[in-house]
């Protein structure tokens, strides 16, 4: 039987309902949004701006930031060694701690032209970069620049002195790497995408690729390629796939996910920091590496043998997005994944994570219409 409200027993009049008894929260959960509002848990966040959350959920003011080199600046890299490299003002340059850079070689690649950034790889002391129309490397020893393949195409043939009876047949022509949108390094290869061809590298011979079976076709233009221990992810405008075996030729493809992986997106972890949700991070796994990127599904983690697991999955629904720009970033004991996403051209403004994430905490009672 329903009860009905306290009555004074005096004037027969309803009493007043008794005051809410606030809740004191420690820590929040991030923000969520794949549920109604009046589902969420007291932790979750609606709406927040300018703040980050440690691993325990404690929230903190997000750091400002000032201006240190102004001009066109983009495809920034580090190195093993810490020493930085990017674009300023279609320079290739070493960027000193103090902000003052130093020029290596002219780039004709552009963003705010349309074109992609530079991607970079680092072999021992050399980092290889490449873009849609420009290709080299630098020494971080010597701080300097050189030019990356052999403009000269070489023919292999099993026939050491061709005759006119016995020509050079079943042969390989070899061609410095093609010009591409992403790259990575894997096992004595690099491996370059653009569109939907996937090249490989000779095995240790940088400059060559085979035109006639070094690559691998895949059916839709590839976004990313990053490496793990045990093989090299391949992520595409459809879907994500794996790519493991002990040669180039002998590499089997496992399809991950049919989530589209943003360009841009990919930044590679410490593997501690790749475990799953239900994994602590304090537990010992035999994850040696990690890497981190964007679908259009949400923010995903790549791990060694193929596994892939979605961090946002149940949490967040992102606005569609074409690109993104992202870094891996770690202050004060907190472990960030930073990644800025452009959109596809829908009115819903554009979504970041980590440091970018404009966040305001909004929580308890008294809101309009009873939404928090």
């Amino acid at each position: 039987m329903a009860r009905g409200p306290m009555m004074n027993p005096q004037t027969g009049a309803p009493l007043p309902a008794p005051a809410e008894v606030g809740k004191v929260l420690d820590s929040w959960t991030g923000l969520r949004n794949t549920v109604q509002p009046e589902r969420m848990d007291p932790k979750d966040l609606v709406r927040a701006r300018n703040i980050v959350l440690d691993d325990s959920g404690q929230p903190s003011r997000r750091r400002g930031y000032m201006l240190k080199l102004p001009g066109n600046v983009h495809s920034l890299f580090t190195s093993y060694q810490g020493v930085v490299l990017g674009v300023v003002n279609s320079e290739l340059s070493i960027i000193n701690p103090d902000y003052s850079y130093q020029q290596l070689a002219f780039i004709g690649t552009d963003p705010a032209a349309g074109m992609p950034p530079l991607v970079y790889t680092q072999v021992g002391d050399l980092v290889y970069y490449v873009g849609e129309v420009d290709r080299g490397l630098v020494s971080i020893s010597g701080r300097s620049w050189g030019p990356w393949g052999d403009p000269n195409d070489l023919w292999l043939s099993p026939v050491v002195i061709p005759t006119e009876t016995l020509p050079a047949i079943a042969g390989r022509l070899l061609r410095q790497p093609p010009h591409a949108t992403c790259m990575t390094y894997y096992n004595g290869r690099l491996y370059l995408g653009r569109d939907r061809t996937l090249w490989a590298t000779e095995l240790y011979l940088y400059n060559f690729v085979d035109t006639t079976s070094g690559y691998k076709l895949f059916e839709a233009d590839i976004t990313m390629v990053g490496t793990v221990t045990d093989g090299v992810y391949v992520g595409t405008k459809e879907g994500l796939w794996f790519l493991s075996g002990p040669t180039f030729a002998e590499m089997k493809r496992t399809w991950c996910m049919d989530a589209g992986v943003l360009p841009g997106s990919m930044v590679y972890l410490p593997g501690e920091l790749g475990n799953p949700p239900q994994v602590p991070l304090q537990a010992v796994t035999p994850v040696e590496s990690a890497i981190m990127f964007m679908t259009t599904k949400g923010a995903c983690i790549g791990l060694d043998g193929g596994k892939v697991t979605n961090m946002t999955e149940t949490k967040f629904v992102f606005p569609n997005a074409v690109e993104a720009a992202a870094l891996y970033h770690r202050q004060d004991g907190v472990n960030q994944y930073i990644a800025t996403l452009q959109n596809a051209g829908s009115p819903t403004q554009n979504a970041a994570i980590g440091d970018y994430l404009d966040v305001t905490i909004i929580r308890g009672s008294g809101f309009p219409n009873g939404r928090p």
